[in-house]
């Protein structure tokens, strides 16, 4: 049996010493019951390049406490979150398949071995109110060995979690701040560490971790192959846009603490740095060696030959390269892939708005090889846009249904008292449910599927530098950023100066443009020119969309396509709202016109089925009477701010 909860809690260190004496009497407004104390074992999990931990995903087989078994720990935007597995009754060691399945898009099939074991003594006391307990203090004094660099770490943490859901903000307030009180009297800190798996694996933890065994290790630092890599590469920013990605300012704020803090980082990787990567100030030696300036103080004549000769023995400083549009075109990959990979994870555990962030994700990653066409093997590029592609025609259904849902909502709730009875707003939210559970059962069949698997795999790839051709190479950041921005906003002026065909010129169409020529008339077009120019209207927003995502890529990757283009990308995406009033009329409208032919079959009314539906008719037709201009206005208005030679 798997359990999932969200953990409301917040965690400290204590600094140096083994176990805190707290003074829990002086508790304000509240008192602590009597303590029971565990002794608990956690082996963690991951794989060879610790796939779960870029992600902010642990898994551990805990033995004691009250909570023995498999546990899944998560962080997802702002929620901390756990998954609790039963061991096995063959083969408690044995990890469950359930639990494997779920990781499946990060780990993406390799093998989970022990990364870390930890041991914890822990000292819980309930935290009581009048009304009964409102949390609970967890005094925890750990032990952890990373099993790969053989390194053992020790250092002890506090930890209050409340233990009901229905404390009201305020509530909640009142327990932590009464708990901190006592917690900073006895030199307790809020933590810094998201889990102890990071610590254990000497990824932070500063003065209040303890490297014990071996000694020297506490001089070395952590080994390679305990280190995560650069968080650009992996997708795993906090901060997020509208659609999950980080934003520009964001971006560049995290790139400068992240110099700001690379001694940090150089203990943490056990990499030789120079005196710049230590975080140490160079002194006048090393001054004068980067200058070139000669000491003043010099002891005897020599000549220009000795003198020289210890220079040439130097070896020469280190100079950073300025990244290529090849290093730009695999950082936005790389960072989109493990955003696709982290939302594959919250599909998984039917996290909420999960569905429609894969979609964007599966959208940015198509609308980035799309742009940079030239710059990835034409056959290579062609491949992964035909397959993504797929995927996202699933992951469109589904969101197409959670769109249709939302839209449901709005329409009931307007409709004036006793025009729509509630058994029939019943039936329709019931209807509604039905098909979105179908439509996620298909997602997770494709996520579960080899091709998928493969597809991701052939992105890290591709990431890494596979497959770039060397053009990219040859580009500057700002110059490739320039291209395929400039590409990406070409498209939407092509697909907004798109022309409906004549009347007895053939023309395909897509499927839901089909169902929009059936259904509504527009003035001097027939029924395939309707859905030509719905076509249009689709196809446009989506090269907005797409246009943004390159936009917010490059953001992400610290390269600057120059302020016009940037500015282009912005009014591309002012528009987005507008078409999409469109788009999402049509999507609706197919929806009612399919619960309709649903409720004819089992007998239901359809009164309130067609009442809606009538509605979503006219908003399409109304807003597709409106399309040319907006599409007139949007072109105008690309032009006026891109630059002449776009």
């Amino acid at each position: 049996m798997v359990t999932q909860q969200v953990e409301i809690e917040r965690k400290y260190d204590v600094a140096g010493q083994r176990t805190p004496r707290l003074k829990l009497h002086k508790l304000k407004n509240f008192t602590v019951g009597d303590p029971v104390e565990h002794e608990m074992s956690a082996t963690y999990y991951d794989t060879a390049d610790l796939a779960l931990a870029h992600a902010k995903v642990a898994v551990r087989r805990r033995t004691g406490g009250s909570d023995d078994g498999w546990h899944v720990k998560y962080q997802a935007e702002q929620v901390r979150g756990e998954l609790h597995y039963e061991p096995l009754k063959t083969s408690a060691q044995r990890i469950p398949a359930a639990l494997r399945k779920v990781l499946t898009g990060l780990t993406l099939g390799e093998e989970l071995t022990p990364v870390a074991t930890i041991n914890t003594h822990r000292t819980v006391y309930p935290v009581l109110g009048e009304d009964g307990q409102y949390a609970e203090l967890c005094l925890d004094a750990v032990s952890a060995r990373d099993e790969r660099g053989r390194v053992t770490r020790e250092w002890s943490e506090c930890e209050v979690e409340l233990t009901r859901d229905d404390l009201t903000q305020k509530q909640a307030h009142t327990v932590f701040e009464a708990v901190e009180s006592v917690l900073y009297a006895a030199g307790a800190a809020p933590s810094s560490s998201v889990a102890k798996i990071a610590r254990a694996l000497g990824q932070d933890g500063g003065d209040s971790v303890r490297v014990v065994a071996p000694e020297h290790a506490a001089e070395a630092g952590a080994s390679d192959d305990a280190a995560l890599p650069d968080h650009a590469n992996s997708g795993t920013d906090d901060a997020t846009s509208s659609d999950g990605g980080v934003s520009e300012t964001d971006a560049a704020k995290a790139s400068a603490e992240s110099e700001r803090g690379s001694a940090t980082k150089s203990e943490m990787t056990g990499d030789a740095e120079t005196d710049k990567g230590s975080g140490k100030k160079p002194g006048k030696k090393a001054k004068a060696e980067k200058t070139g300036k000669k000491s003043k103080k010099t002891s005897g004549k020599s000549s220009d030959k000795d003198s020289q000769a210890p220079a040439a023995a130097e070896p020469e400083p280190e100079t950073k390269s300025e990244p290529t549009g090849a290093d730009v075109l695999a950082a936005m990959l790389a960072r989109l892939t493990g955003e696709l990979q982290r939302w594959d994870f919250a599909v998984r555990i039917d996290a909420p708005d999960s569905v429609h962030q894969l979609r964007v994700r599966s959208r940015a990653l198509r609308a980035v090889l799309q742009a940079a066409r030239g710059f990835v093997t034409e056959d290579v590029v062609a491949d992964l846009e035909q397959r993504l592609k797929g995927v996202a025609r699933v992951l469109g259904d589904a969101r197409d249904q959670e769109v249709a849902r939302q839209r449901l909502d709005v329409l009931l709730e307007a409709q004036p008292s006793g025009v729509v009875t509630e058994q029939s707003k019943q039936e329709l939210r019931a209807a509604a449910d039905q098909l979105g559970v179908v439509a996620g059962r298909t997602v997770r069949r494709e996520l579960d599927g080899a091709a998928y698997l493969q597809l991701v795999r052939d992105l890290r790839a591709l990431a890494a530098g596979q497959d770039i051709t060397e053009d990219a190479a040859q580009l500057s950041a700002k110059d490739f950023a320039k291209t395929v921005l400039g590409a990406a906003l070409n498209r939407v002026l092509v697909s907004a100066n798109a022309k409906v065909p004549d009347a007895d010129v053939a023309t395909d169409v897509s499927d839901m443009a089909a169902e929009v020529g059936r259904r509504i008339t527009l003035p001097g077009l027939d029924a395939m020119q309707t859905a030509a120019a719905f076509d249009v209207v689709h196809e446009t927003r989506k090269a907005a969309k797409s246009a943004r995502y390159v936009s917010e890529a490059l953001g992400h990757a610290h390269a600057r396509a120059g302020k016009k283009r940037a500015r282009a990308a912005a009014v591309a995406k002012d528009y987005q709202d507008d078409l999409g009033v469109i788009t999402d009329a049509a999507v609706m409208e197919e929806w009612l016109a399919r619960a309709s032919r649903s409720f004819q079959r089992t007998g239901k009314d359809r009164y309130a089925v067609g009442l809606l539906h009538g509605m979503e008719l006219s908003d399409l037709r109304d807003g597709m009477l409106e399309a040319p201009e907006i599409l007139e206005d949007l072109v105008e208005d690309l032009r006026e701010v891109l630059p002449s030679e776009d």
